[in-house]
Order: C-alpha cells, then structure tokens, then sequence
C-alpha cells in the first residue's frame, strides 16, 4: 500500500473524461465506488472527479483502422481534449488546478513510483519556464521516410504531457487551436501536433502575430519541452516485452507487446546468390535472435560450420552449397533446418540489429501491406505474387506478404511445397509461366484453401512501427528473363536502390553513424540504429492568431501535479490542486 502523501505536498485530483464510444458510466462508477469504500489506492488522490464531454455521434469521430480512410479521425479526441481545458480556464475548474497530466488508455506505467517521478517534473516547471512537458517519438514507423514529413510532425510531443495551466503559452496555444477561424485545425489535426506547428512557426518566426505571442509569452527552447523521464511515446511501434523504455510511462497499447521467441528455436535460411558475404557475416555478431544460419551458396564452395560470438550467444553458421535453384530457396531451407521455425534473407540482405523474433501466444508477428495500397499497386511484383497465390491456390488474397518478413512452420512450410509442386505441374519460372518460386502469398493462399489456421498475429507495415530481421544493403539483380509481361527490371531495380540508405550499413555503429554527415545515432532498444539524418520539410500550418488571444507574464508559482490510474478505461486527467 501507499504511504500517504505529506501534508504539505498537493495530492493530485484523479479526472476520468471519457467519450460516448468508451462505455463511461459503467468504469466511472467503479472508480467513485473504490472512493466511497475507502479502497487502498485511493490513498493517492485527493478527491476524484467524473464528466463527459458530451460528444454527439457526429463529433465522436476517431478511425481507428487509420487515418488515411477518414480526414477527420481526430475530431473526437480534439473535442474532449477542448472540452477538459476550457474546463480548466474558464469553465467548472477554472483557478481550481495549476497543472494537469493528460493520460490516453494506452499510457501505460511500466516502472515503480510513476506518481512520484510525475509530482517531482510537473514541481520543475514553473522555473523551468515550461508550458508544455512531455515525450517526442522513440519509435521506428518514421524512419525510412522522415525526410518527407514536416519538420513540425518529427519535433512533436506527444497529448500525453504535463500541461501548466500557470504558463500564457499554454493559454494562447489553446485559445489559437480552438479559435473560430481555425475550424479545420480540430478537423483534422490532432491538437499535439497543431501545438507543435504553432510553436514552431513561433519559435522560427515564419509568423510574425505568433512570434510576437512567443516573445510576450517569454518563451524559449525550454518551454515546450521534451526534457522528462516521465515518459516515453512508442505510438504504434511493436516491442519485446523485455525492452526497458527509459521512462515510468510507456505511451504504447499492450497489444503492442510481445514475447521473443527464444534463439534455439529459429533458423536463419539464407540464400547466397554470389561471394560477396561479408556484410552478411559481419552483421550476425549484432543483438538479433538467430543461434542458428544456414546459407546456402549458388556458387561452389566447401561445406563449413563456424561459431560466431554475439551478445545474445554464439551463433552457429553453416555454409553449404545449395541442392535447387534460387526460386526454390523456401523449400530447400525447410528441408534442411532442424528447427521448428525458420526465416529467410540473402546474401544482398545484413541483419538490422537490434532485432527480435516478437511472438504472443506462441504466433508470430505477421506483416502485410493491403493489396490496394499505394506501394502494391504501384509495383508490379507485388500485383504479381498476388495474381500468382490465385492462379495456383484460388485464393484473392486482401494482403500481400513480403517472403523476408514473415516467419515460417517448418512442418507446415514441407507440406505447402509438397502442394505448390502439385499445384505448378508442367508450369515453369524458366519459361515465365510462373512469376516466382514458392512465395509467401502462396504460402498464406494455400493455407486459406486447405481451411487451415493462419499462423501470426497480422499487422499493417503502414500503421506499426516493424523493424524486419533483416535489410537490403544492395537490390536484389534484375530478372533476366524475357518475359511479356516484366516484374522486377531497370525501373524497379533502381526503385529499390533508392530506398536503400546508406546509414543504416552502419549497424550497431555509433561512432562510425555519427562520423557520417548524413547520418544520425539514435538509441533504440539494446543499442541504437543509424538513421538518416533529417530535419523534415517545411510545411506550412495556415493558422489564424484570434484577437481574443492574450499572454500573460509567467509566475513563479508551485505548479501541482497529475496522477492517472493504471487501470482506468477511456480518456484519464491527473489534477492536482492549486496551492493559495
């Protein structure tokens, strides 16, 4: 149990907001009946207060199948996060509470003391001059595209923050977001990222009414400030359950985190197209869960077995030439591995340390993209590999699976070879009447038309943040064959070496990252990744500065403190009391 606060120190208000989608009465009752009995962990709050916004089915808007299919996801949670402030300022809280803690359901605590941590960095910062205190992204989604996402998007800190009611910056990013004349803001822009927008376009002075508001408001590099321990956002990035954040609050979902599947229990299967291997090899001494790689070589070579040393164990190598061709490199691999488990990569591949296996309930983690995404439609191996699982299986699938990301059964990757054989009879690669070998599109078809179970637990690549086992250093060759209908030549081939960036050949790299112009370290889980080096475009947000907008000189009063529960369902306020 708790100790009680001390006397002198504020006891944070616990606040539970919540929408008409969240069930409220139901939870919130719970919660005054745990007050009302004197439940233990009520020794934490001062007093518990319960409202809703109120939101008519039209305003309750949140997509959460992603924001692409709906502008206006984020009208929902702007409209409760409108209605908790203005509370605040000018409605049933006003002058009630200096500072509160804004905590969504999937702001998770994952460390002792989180309570403590908060009281302590909401007390800083008045002196600090900090308006707005919270975590920027530390997740991986944007890393392969950060050059092309505004500058004010990469620099945000996440709505999950401590915010000092105390601070006129805090006012007029309010009084700005909400204003009339900003209509399409709350629309369709989540409020965190307008407050960064805004502040930024302050900070940098592309908007005089706002760099005006920023000088009145004395603000400086501290005052929306990613400088807290309280918390770290992951957004949508999946983790190993063994990772620790760095934070006593993980912003991140539960169904985020998974297990990792244990190294004896997976093969690496990877195909060795030429010699040049030394990447490959280089890269296993790296944090990955592989104890086992088999390569198999389309070039002749002794059959050998080495012990490489790394950090997770020694890793044992196999090099043996390969008995079937590239195409067939699936099939072989499952014939040989002795592991319940296998995963495929070539020699034009590195591992992309640091890595897991991540599992949950003994089912890996299965990426796709949507058949009708961009990047599908875009690109005719991917339009091909589908036509292909149809074509030998009957199968239209919705979903299209990059055979180097999914993790295969062993067990069920021989018999689906058995049937694929079956299933191409007279047709051949050779003679195009085939696109590919055995892929994973037919791999997943065959499985839907046997009426089997899909091994994995499915995630868009476009909504989470996944970092695949391993990464291409050079694009695969172009298919030299003539066939009519090409799917992987010239175009494609120079497609992909775009998107090859040469930061991340610098695996668990720091020094040789950073000594990169172009290139930046960022830590990540064991170590850290090199990522390129970006500051963003230069997006413009169009915001009108209402003249009912006003700052305020800062006090150096006591600013209070929020506190959320772990287990509250909905949208969460830590309050804390003003002190006279």
């Amino acid at each position: 149990m708790r100790k009680p606060w001390p006397e002198q120190q504020c006891r944070p208000d616990l606040g539970l907001q919540q929408g008409p989608r969240h069930g409220r009465h139901c939870h919130a009752q719970s919660y005054e009946s745990g007050f009302a009995q004197n439940e233990h962990w009520t020794g934490c709050f001062g007093g518990i207060k319960n409202f809703s916004a109120k939101l008519s089915p039209e305003e309750d808007q949140y997509d959460d199948q992603g924001y692409a299919t709906n502008r206006h996801w984020v009208s929902g949670p702007n409209m409760i996060f409108k209605h908790i402030v203005e509370a605040m300022f000018t409605g049933a809280f006003a002058g009630e509470y200096d500072s509160f803690f804004w905590m969504e359901m999937d702001a998770v605590p994952v460390m002792a003391n989180w309570l403590d941590k908060f009281v302590e960095e909401a007390a800083e910062m008045p002196a600090m001059n900090m308006a707005i205190r919270g975590s920027p992204y530390y997740g991986a989604n944007w890393l392969m595209f950060s050059h092309m996402m505004p500058s004010y998007l990469l620099n945000h800190i996440n709505g999950n923050a401590i915010y000092n009611l105390q601070h006129p910056w805090t006012k007029f990013l309010f009084d700005t977001f909400t204003a009339e004349g900003n209509a399409n803001l709350m629309e369709e822009m989540a409020f965190d990222t307008a407050y960064s927008a805004i502040t930024a376009a302050a900070m940098e002075g592309s908007n005089s009414m706002l760099a005006a508001a920023w000088a009145a408001s004395n603000g400086t590099a501290m005052t929306y400030s990613s400088d807290t321990e309280l918390i770290r956002n992951f957004a949508n990035t999946l983790l190993n359950s063994s990772h620790e954040i760095g934070g006593y609050i993980r912003h991140g979902s539960r169904k985020n985190v998974f297990e990792s599947l244990a190294g004896d229990m997976v093969t690496l299967g990877v195909l060795g197209l030429d010699g040049e291997n030394d990447r490959m090899l280089s890269s296993m001494s790296t944090n990955h869960p592989f104890k086992k790689v088999l390569m198999l070589t389309h070039y002749p070579v002794t059959m050998s077995t080495q012990t490489i040393e790394a950090p997770g164990g020694d890793v044992t190598l196999t090099i043996e030439k390969a008995d079937q061709g590239p195409l067939m490199h699936m099939c072989e691999v499952a014939d040989k591995v002795t592991t319940p488990w296998f995963a495929l990569a070539s020699n034009l591949h590195h591992i992309n340390a640091p890595v897991s296996v991540l599992m949950s309930m003994g089912e890996p983690v299965m990426p796709y993209v949507l058949a009708t995404s961009p990047y599908c439609t875009s690109r005719p191996d991917c339009k091909a590999a589908l036509d292909q699982a149809e074509e030998l299986f009957g199968i239209s699938l919705n979903y299209h699976h990059d055979l180097n990301e999914v993790l295969f059964k062993t067990s069920d990757v021989t018999s689906f070879c058995a049937a694929w054989m079956t299933a191409a009879g007279n047709r051949t690669v050779e003679t195009c009447d085939l696109v590919f070998g055995p892929t994973a599109d037919d791999f997943v078809a065959w499985k839907f038309a046997m009426g089997m179970n899909i091994t994995g637990v499915p995630r868009d690549k476009t909504r989470y943040g996944w970092r695949p086992w391993t990464t291409l250093w050079a694009p695969m060759p172009v298919d030299e064959r003539s066939c009519s209908t090409p799917v992987y030549g010239e175009t494609e081939y120079m497609e992909s070496l775009a998107f090859i960036s040469n930061c991340s050949l610098y695996v668990e790299n720091a020094s040789a990252c950073d000594a990169d112009a172009m290139c930046h370290w960022k830590p990540m889980f064991e170590t850290g990744i090199c990522a390129m080096q970006s500051t963003g475009t230069n997006m413009v947000v169009n915001v009108t500065v209402p003249p009912a907008a006003t700052t305020e000189e800062p006090t150096d009063e006591l600013l209070s403190n929020a506190y959320g529960t772990v287990s509250v369902f909905g949208t969460v306020l830590a309050l804390c009391r003003a002190i006279a």
